[in-house]
């Protein structure tokens, strides 16, 4: 679901923006993306509460936060560099190319799979993958 998700809300939108001109395309594949988007907040937040021990969540949580918004004008900036370098159709194939490598690595890392067990971090961390996780 998680990966499905992200395949669904992430690519899509940059090809659509990249080949089109018009706002009826975009709306329906934002609306779309908004419908996959809305399973994703719940299922961080439950990996994120099970595998942080209870005494450093404030901290972890907050520290997440403060990264991201911090990187955020970055995206901006970096943005702004490539439509000005290589156009706006480009930059956003390529974005999309990026969002779509990140989106893979639940598929391509073994690790990510073990967010269907539940236990401790420890006990995770010592689990065999689940089954089908292609690790041998």
């Amino acid at each position: 679901v998680f990966t499905i998700a992200f395949l669904i809300g992430g690519l899509p939108r940059f090809v659509v923006a990249a080949f089109t001109d018009t706002f009826t395309p975009l709306a329906v594949i934002m609306a779309a993306e908004g419908l996959a988007f809305g399973v994703l907040n719940p299922i961080m937040a439950t990996v994120t509460y099970e595998t942080v021990p209870e005494d450093l969540r404030s901290r972890v949580l907050s520290a997440t936060t403060a990264s991201v918004q911090l990187v955020t004008p970055l995206g901006g900036l970096a943005a702004g560099f490539l439509v000005d370098s290589v156009g706006l159709s480009s930059t956003l194939l390529a974005a999309g190319g990026v969002y779509l490598l990140a989106t893979l690595c639940p598929v391509i890392f073994p690790a990510w799979r073990r967010m269907d067990s539940t236990g401790s971090p420890h006990d995770r961390a010592e689990d065999p993958l689940p089954q089908g996780s292609g690790a041998k």
